[in-house]
């Protein structure tokens, strides 16, 4: 029982300090909208931008489709320098760095700032020679991107979803087969 309530006493220690954090994070992001004119407009977006957002890709996406609207060279960079980085993530193995902008890119593609075409170019990359990480991305960004693909084209979706059911199927069989073995021993 001690160690129940100390569990929830720490639970509700985190979600506290959460709460702050939250509540810091809402007053900056209110203070620099705010102060923000015509003047300074640069100034607060870079702010605004560096206020630890990295879990808002969704909202940053729907920003950008908005600028797209009335700018559309502004979406075109954001994909060209995000398929830029995850060309270099890729090729550095750097699964995070993958992660992060195939999020982002699935964003945009929800968004329709990216064509859907793209993201079919890049599943097909990655499980071109599937690796558990390669797979873990795959599996990242059809959890984003998925359902707006399986409404556009879901023979496409399919064509995805193939190929991830196969390794899953094999990775199964693979440690009931090493399950089994270290039974045996």
């Amino acid at each position: 029982r001690t160690m129940m309530a100390d569990a929830a006493s720490r639970g509700d220690a985190k979600e506290a300090q959460q709460r702050e954090s939250w509540d810091q994070l809402k007053k900056r992001i209110k203070a620099s909208v705010n102060r923000a004119n015509i003047g300074n407009i640069k100034d607060i977006i870079v702010e605004l931008f560096g206020a630890n957002l990295t879990s808002f890709t969704a909202v940053y996406a729907a920003l950008i489709a908005v600028i797209n609207t009335k700018l559309p060279l502004i979406g075109e960079l954001m994909v060209t320098r995000l398929v830029l980085q995850f060309r270099r993530a890729f090729k550095r193995d750097d699964k995070g760095l993958c992660i992060s902008s195939v999020m982002f890119l699935a964003h945009l593609s929800n968004q329709r700032v990216a064509h859907e075409v793209l993201a079919f170019q890049i599943v097909s990359l990655l499980l071109e020679t599937p690796t558990d990480d390669s797979v873990e991305v795959v599996v990242a960004f059809t959890r984003e991107v998925g359902a707006f693909l399986g409404s556009i084209v879901p023979r496409m979706l399919n064509y995805i979803l193939g190929p991830i059911k196969v390794i899953k199927t094999k990775i199964s069989k693979i440690s009931k087969i090493e399950l089994a073995q270290t039974l045996t021993k």
